[in-house]
């Protein structure tokens, strides 16, 4: 098994290994070395990158024998490697770094909660650009998560020491472990001096100084959990970049002070609001007042029924909803109504003492709006509703006259009252 030589030196970037085996491991190539500073994918945190002889080395695998697989490039199945070659590896820096600073981070974060909410943490996970830990809670108060982050940020700047060490299995009861580990025999503690100690066999920084800001980001319910996303380090200090500079162009386009940009925004979005209500109130009255006008022209059949049919162009479906309901509630009323544009609607409607299935008037205005059989929709009886396929105003009056043709032609002695089919 190999010598995992991070484990005693994280911050070694660069080391010489002999080649075990040559294999193919999930169709790539792959060695099996006799040392390495590379990590593999274990425990929440991602696997290192970097070159071994010149190949890139695109994934670290632990098997289940504990023997870490390097895998490599594809081009590197050309390069005649051999078992007992000497080759040097190197790795990605910015890329261990930035993982050191997120797991230790996190190492901190978690005992901060056990310390201010007695919560320890059941899982983490290292990302690309985030950090998650999960806590046995279903919510937790804004306070509790300012007084964790406070508590963090409190031990990265006192610059306490990160040390590795390991212990025999008998001796764990002794160390205020906030986990008890999966593993057995001889176990590694990472510890933040006099602070947390757990099982750990990750790569950490020298001491909390160098893990930077801790910047809590969300907390959102999982089920019976609660998921705090976070970023240390670097990560911190790119986020606080981006929210600074889109917090100056706030300031700049509200005309507010750096501390006055939320009280600006929550006056625009109750003005918005208030906006809006308004204009969903003239609507209404435009709806009414359309409605009067199309009732007051209806065609009427020889039982006095009312039927409307209009098509419009380009108009916005939720509008043309709105006014077909309307009609419907005028007594024997039915309104077929249609709207040309990239995604044509038709949207038919009756009152409830009206004549007529309109999925079925539907089925037949579909077959001219859509021969080929594109459109789709559906509804009941009372109200029906589809289309969403290209049509001009010329198409889709046509497949409303066809509707009114078809409903004209239907027997009108029996009433469909309250029909639910």
């Amino acid at each position: 098994m190999a010598v995992r030589l991070y484990r005693t030196d994280a911050y070694l970037t660069t080391f010489a290994a002999r080649v075990v085996d040559c294999i193919t491991f999930a169709g790539a190539p792959a060695l099996i070395l006799d040392q390495t500073a590379f990590y593999p994918r274990a425990g929440g945190q991602p696997h290192d990158t970097g070159t071994i002889g010149g190949w890139r080395v695109v994934d670290v695998i632990e098997r289940e024998d504990d023997e870490l697989v390097h895998v490599l490039s594809a081009g590197a199945a050309e390069a005649m490697l051999r078992p007992g070659d000497v080759l040097h590896g190197s790795i990605d820096w910015p890329r261990r770094f930035d993982h050191m600073q997120q797991h230790s981070g996190q190492h901190v974060l978690s005992q901060a909660f056990v310390r201010v909410a007695g919560l320890d943490t059941v899982a983490m996970h290292i990302g690309e650009s985030e950090s998650t830990l999960d806590l046995p809670t279903p919510a937790l108060t804004p306070g509790v998560l300012e007084q964790a982050e406070r508590e963090a940020n409190a031990i990265v700047m006192e610059d306490r020491p990160l040390v590795a060490y390991e212990v025999a299995e008998a001796d764990l009861s002794a160390l205020p472990l906030r986990r008890l580990p999966k593993v057995r025999g001889t176990i590694r503690i990472v510890e933040v001096k006099d602070y947390d100690w757990s099982a750990c066999g990750g790569t950490h920084v020298r001491n909390t100084a160098q893990i930077g800001p801790i910047k809590i980001i969300k907390a959102e319910k999982r089920g019976p959990e609660t998921r705090i996303t976070f970023r240390c380090g670097g990560r911190a200090l790119d986020d606080y970049a981006r929210l600074s500079a889109a917090t100056g162009r706030l300031m700049e386009a509200l005309s507010a002070g750096r501390y006055e940009v939320e009280q600006a925004v929550q006056k625009l979005m109750a003005d918005a609001r208030a906006m809006h209500k308004a204009w969903q109130e003239a609507q209404a009255r435009l709806i009414a007042f359309e409605a009067a006008e199309l009732l007051a022209n209806a065609s009427r059949l020889n039982e006095g029924s009312r039927l409307i049919a209009s098509a419009f162009a380009n108009r916005d479906p939720a509008d043309l909803r709105a006014l077909a309901r309307h009609l419907a509630t005028a007594p024997d009323t039915t309104a077929l109504l249609g709207t040309a544009g990239e995604k044509s609607q038709l949207i038919f409607a009756r009152s409830k003492d009206a004549v007529g299935d309109m999925t079925a008037a539907l089925r037949r205005a579909f077959a001219v709006l859509s021969p080929e059989g594109a459109a789709k929709g559906g509804g009941s009886a009372a109200f029906a509703q589809g289309g969403g396929v290209p049509a001009d105003l010329a198409r889709v009056q046509a497949a409303v006259a066809a509707a009114r043709e078809w409903l004209v032609s239907q027997p009108r002695t029996t009433s469909v009252n309250a029909d639910k089919s």
